[in-house]
């Protein structure tokens, strides 16, 4: 049995292959290493994983994180997963690579990540050849959930946005400057916290400023992300991600403005890592 895992800040998706079939999908909480100690991983996972699933027949792990660019931060997934998958093979990849399997297969192109965060890759259909830093949500995250929220904070505590558009904020949410300004900067995951509000976003859309607003996010990550590979408008530009997939006519329509040519638009690597690892 294999174990096959893409985790980012928000939720990890577990994909359980059996004699070459899928047979089992479920999610758990996502995690970042950047922000979780080996200890606070492994009990997250151990608390939130099926009760009646078989650990001890589980003979690889391949697991797919977001944070695990470095060797420390791998490390720091392997020791808490060694832990809980004892009698399993452990293989730690960055999302970036689930999204380029994903996406791409055996294929040459760009794939990118907008969901909570954002990132972003050329991949020569064997590996990762050119990156873009991606620099989190306090410095980066162009196109993601959470640059949409904080798009949207500023707006509404600056009284920017419409009235009316401000008014059903303040009643969906009834949070005070000082709640927000704490979930931000004393609470755990502000990143998460800011995604969130893309949710509201997305109940607007049909307002064209909710809709502006997520056309600047694009185009904010065209220009930092896209724009910095050489032949971003020669070859397919495919994403994976819950911002790019509820919010696909806008990017379908950014990218084309800019002349690109979009590629496959997931809402989750699941159904192409199935792909990649079953018909390979």
């Amino acid at each position: 049995m294999i174990l096959i895992a893409d985790s980012g800040s928000t939720k990890t998706e577990w994909i359980v292959l059996d004699k070459n079939k899928h047979t089992r999908t479920f999610y758990t909480s996502g995690f970042n290493p950047y922000y979780f100690k080996s200890e606070e991983i492994e009990q997250i996972v151990s608390n939130e994983l099926p009760t009646d699933l078989n650990i001890s027949a589980i003979k690889q792990v391949i697991y797919y994180g977001s944070g695990c660019s470095t060797v420390e931060n791998c490390s720091i997934v392997s020791q808490a997963f060694n832990r809980i998958f004892s009698h399993a093979r452990l293989t730690i990849h960055h999302d970036l690579l689930a999204a380029a399997h994903a996406l791409l297969g055996h294929s040459s192109g760009i794939a990118c990540i907008l969901g909570t965060g954002s990132n972003s890759c050329r991949f020569d259909g064997n590996m990762i050849v050119q990156q873009v830093p991606s620099l989190g949500y306090l410095l980066g995250d162009e196109g993601s959930a959470t640059a949409i929220g904080k798009k949207l904070i500023t707006a509404i505590v600056y009284n920017e946005a419409p009235e009316a558009l401000i008014n059903a904020f303040n009643e969906t949410y009834k949070l005070s400057l000082g709640q927000m300004l704490d979930s931000i900067y004393r609470k755990e995951k502000p990143g998460v916290f800011l995604s969130g509000f893309s949710k509201f976003i997305g109940m607007h859309i049909s307002n064209p400023y909710c809709r502006n607003l997520v056309a600047e996010v694009f185009d904010d990550f065209i220009r930092v992300q896209l724009s910095k590979y050489d032949n971003y408008k020669t070859i397919p530009v495919s994403f994976t991600g819950s911002v790019a997939f509820h919010f696909s006519e806008i990017l379908k329509e950014r990218l084309s403005k800019n002349g690109i040519q979009p590629g496959n638009i997931l809402a989750s690597p699941a159904e192409g890592l199935i792909n990649y690892y079953t018909i390979g």
